[in-house]
């Protein structure tokens, strides 16, 4: 059984080294070594300027925060008061 698992491994890893580049004696070093070209892009390639959005009249904002439930209604949190209530306080029994 053991020669199969080895036949196998070695099946599976042929492929991996076969793909293996072979460099023809080249050394990094060498100042004669060929090298690709280098492509350079510019980090700001993408970039788009800044634009000033037109703001909204505050009266509308003010109208829409309020139709939603004040900032705690748009957040989505609970309406009214703030925070959550309190447990009540538990009287023992028995107890005079």
């Amino acid at each position: 059984m053991k020669p199969y698992i080895a036949f196998a491994a070695l099946v599976a890893l042929a492929p991996h080294a076969a793909a293996q580049q072979h460099a023809s004696n080249l050394h990094p070093a060498d100042p004669a070594a060929p090298v690709p070209a280098m492509k350079h892009e510019s980090a700001f390639s993408g970039y788009s300027s800044f634009r000033e959005e037109p703001l909204a009249p505050w009266r509308d904002v003010n109208d829409e925060v309020a139709r939603g439930g004040g900032h705690v209604g748009i957040l989505g949190g609970a309406r009214g008061g703030h925070g959550t209530p309190k447990p009540a306080a538990k009287t023992p029994t028995g107890q005079k």
